[in-house]
């Protein structure tokens, strides 16, 4: 059964996305080496892959840029989809990329996740098999 979107549910989902991905990477900045190194560690990221990570012909992303996307009130200066994804792994924090996601009602899982996951599924087939096993010796 699918449900039906409404254009309010989305709107509203998406009305604050922008400054939840922002505090993200804020608190990503914050972890580690801090912001002194991270355009150095974006620039390496976006040569190594070929991409650019911001408008028009600049090819490098610098402290001002990387302050204006980090910035709570610059609403102006968004970073693109490859800058995010270079700034998660240039952070090692996926957690703005998780924001983004659950913006549309879904969620990202870390190899650990899969694994209590899947641990769980076990858990729960196992218990099942126990009262199929039980119910047939009860039979017998």
């Amino acid at each position: 059964m699918q449900r039906q979107i409404s254009l309010f549910d989305e709107t509203t989902r998406l009305s604050g996305v922008m400054a939840a991905i922002r505090a993200a990477m804020r608190s990503a900045a914050s972890e580690g080496d801090g912001r002194k190194t991270l355009p150095d560690k974006l620039n390496a990221i976006a040569r190594s892959s070929g991409i650019k990570l911001t408008s028009g012909n600049v090819r490098a992303v610098s402290e001002e840029t990387l302050n204006k996307w980090l910035s709570p009130s610059d609403d102006s200066h968004p970073p693109s989809i490859h800058a995010l994804l270079a700034y998660c792994q240039a952070t090692g924090n996926n957690e703005p990329l998780r924001v983004m996601a659950r913006c549309l009602g879904v969620d990202l899982m870390t190899d650990e996740d899969r694994l209590l996951r899947d641990y769980g599924k076990a858990v729960r087939d196992a218990k099942a098999s126990r009262k199929r096993l039980k119910r047939i010796e009860e039979d017998l």
